[in-house]
């Protein structure tokens, strides 16, 4: 071999080594990139999941922590609003009744309180000053519609049924609030004359005449009985051999007591007319007179009996005049006389022609025993004095 060809064997091993070097140098940065990117990869890969780990616990405890503020905090206080408003809206419910139940003023204040979003809102919405113009107006228009002829009408209130004057019944509206003004209903006025035959205490002592103007009450007595618990008394008597037991029980007594209770049953009932027994109507005046400085006595006797008056005008036997003085407003101008002398008949009794509600005149005719007719205050006679 001669020395070009040693030379380029040299050359050409010499190339070889250096592609081997270089694949090997290569391969040794292609493992390391590959381990280098694993690595990173791997790193990323936790921080992943780290991230990932951490968002859900934050989450979890955004659920647990508005959970607990609904059931804790905002559900109660959604409930006490809630609560808030239906009470309020029971009140309008409890106002609004009969015809007024579908009345857009009712919707319009069931609105209002629907829509205020705070207790202190709803509290602040005063049902009853909202429901009294609209309430007192409805009945206004009621006792309009409904007066008869003589400018009266039924009022209706608590149980109670009252013939009443139009501008009467507008002052009484007047002097009532919201809930006074929902049991009231304003009807026209269908009444009946009624006859009751009457002691002087159930006839306003005989001191009521045509046209007045009377209250009817009933009383009705309720027994109660009361049973006095006695105690049993034990004697014990011990002797040397037997030991025994003396016991005297006293009686239960039971004792009755009587409680007296009155219920109106109708106001502003009219004296159509009033009859008194004829009893009081026989006079026998018999008037001793001395006389001076004789001393001489004498008697006057009068004897009248004003129902046999009554029939002798009747049948013709006395005049027009003749009866007038003796029988006009006789028997009222006897309770007068008695009024004012503090001193009467106190067993006469009475025949008085009533006007009273149709639908009370069962009532009053089972009860007539325990009527009471009285006079009220603001419709009193002239001779009332209450000063």
């Amino acid at each position: 071999m001669n020395t070009d060809d040693l030379i380029k064997t040299i050359k050409q091993q010499r190339k070889n080594l250096n592609k081997k070097l270089e694949k090997l140098i290569n391969d040794d940065e292609e493992n390391e990139n590959t381990l280098f990117h694993n690595r990173h990869s791997k790193y990323k890969n936790d921080e992943k999941k780290e991230f990932t780990v951490g968002i859900i616990i934050i989450l979890a405890i955004i659920l647990i922590a508005s959970i607990g503020y609904y059931f804790l905090f905002f559900q109660p206080a959604m409930q006490e609003l809630n609560n808030a408003k239906n009470n309020k809206i029971n009140e309008v419910n409890m106002l609004f009744t009969n015809d007024l139940t579908v009345d857009p003023n009712k919707q319009a204040i069931i609105s209002q309180i629907d829509s205020a979003s705070t207790i202190e809102e709803v509290n602040n919405i005063d049902v009853n000053a909202m429901a009294y113009p609209i309430l007192k107006k409805h009945l206004q228009e009621q006792i309009n519609t409904s007066k008869d002829k003589y400018n009266r009408i039924q009022f209706n209130y608590n149980n109670t049924t009252t013939i009443m004057d139009v501008d009467d019944a507008n002052n009484k509206l007047k002097s009532m609030d919201a809930n006074e003004l929902t049991l009231i209903n304003i009807t026209k006025v269908d009444t009946v004359i009624v006859p009751l035959s009457i002691t002087r205490k159930q006839a306003a002592s005989g001191l009521i005449k045509e046209s007045d103007i009377v209250d009817i009450y009933k009383i009705s007595n309720n027994s109660n009985d009361v049973q006095e618990n006695m105690e049993t008394k034990q004697n014990n008597t011990t002797t040397e051999d037997v030991d025994s037991n003396n016991t005297t029980q006293i009686p239960t007594t039971v004792q009755s007591q009587s409680t007296n209770d009155s219920s109106k049953i109708v106001g502003g009932s009219k004296i159509v007319s009033i009859l008194r027994s004829k009893d009081s109507g026989t006079i026998d005046l018999n008037t001793q007179l001395g006389q001076t400085p004789k001393s001489r006595n004498y008697t006057q006797e009068i004897k009248t009996d004003v129902y046999q008056a009554i029939l002798s005008k009747a049948s013709g036997t006395l005049s027009e005049k003749e009866v007038k003085i003796l029988m006009e407003n006789y028997g009222w101008r006897l309770s007068e006389y008695e009024r004012t002398s503090n001193i009467g008949d106190l067993n006469a009794e009475y025949l008085v022609m009533l006007e009273v509600p149709r639908e009370s005149v069962e009532e009053i005719l089972t009860n007539m025993d325990n009527l009471i007719l009285t006079i009220p205050t603001y419709d009193a006679p002239s001779w009332v004095n209450l000063k």
